[in-house]
């Protein structure tokens, strides 16, 4: 396996899981739009399983993990209990199955590592325009990586994986700004850095032991 040239990231909402995240944001911005929100009052970005799978379609996931940002604590509890409150269903052809996608009410990026620019770095969804009220965004594909060096399940792995063989994130790049989240992570750092490095070994072991 050769380690494919850097392939500039894209969103893929056309599955049913895609429409599916789509259609439970959208119900949340015509709530906004119907209050009278301003552009861009909330902003939300997406990480997790849905996040990868938005990017290579590899998995379904069922949760979504994101983060509202809003004027005041308030509406970001009140945003929060609606997307919960309300969970999309769609067709997964793989399994033939009927699922439910449900917003985590648990989730929260301060689980893992993560760089402070990841916001910068991130996509926005184009369903959701500049003059939405809800801004919908997509982390990037190394920040969905270094934020999941925190848990780092099976799971976990093989979505940085099909991040890294997608050819979305360049090795080197992952090392340094990984390297610099970990610094700032708020717990045990040893854990992520062990699995960091653990996991571009074995990328590049598979690649024909070729480095970026």
């Amino acid at each position: 396996m050769q380690i494919p040239d850097f392939v500039v990231p894209r969103l893929n909402t056309s599955s049913a899981l895609g429409q599916a995240l789509i259609s439970m944001f959208r119900a949340i911005e015509m709530e906004l739009t119907l209050e009278g929100a301003s552009p861009g009052a909330v902003q939300v970005i997406v990480f997790g399983g849905c996040a990868v799978h938005l990017y290579t379609h590899h998995r379904v996931s069922t949760d979504v993990d994101a983060e509202i940002y809003c004027a005041n604590t308030q509406d970001t509890l009140r945003l929060r209990t609606l997307l919960a409150e309300f969970p999309e269903q769609f067709f997964d052809e793989q399994s033939g199955r009927v699922m439910e996608l449900n917003y985590d009410l648990q989730y929260n990026t301060s689980f893992g590592p993560l760089h402070e620019d990841y916001w910068e770095r991130s996509l926005p969804l184009e369903e959701f325009p500049l003059e939405s009220a809800l801004h919908l965004h997509v982390a990037a594909p190394i920040d969905i990586a270094i934020s999941k060096l925190g848990r780092a399940t099976d799971q976990d792995v093989d979505d940085i994986m099909a991040l890294l063989r997608a050819g979305f994130i360049v090795t080197a790049e992952l090392r340094q700004l990984a390297l610099q989240a970990i610094d700032m992570y708020v717990g045990n750092k040893e854990p992520p850095r062990s699995i960091l490095t653990n996991i571009l070994h074995d990328y590049l072991e598979t690649a024909d032991g070729e480095a970026l």
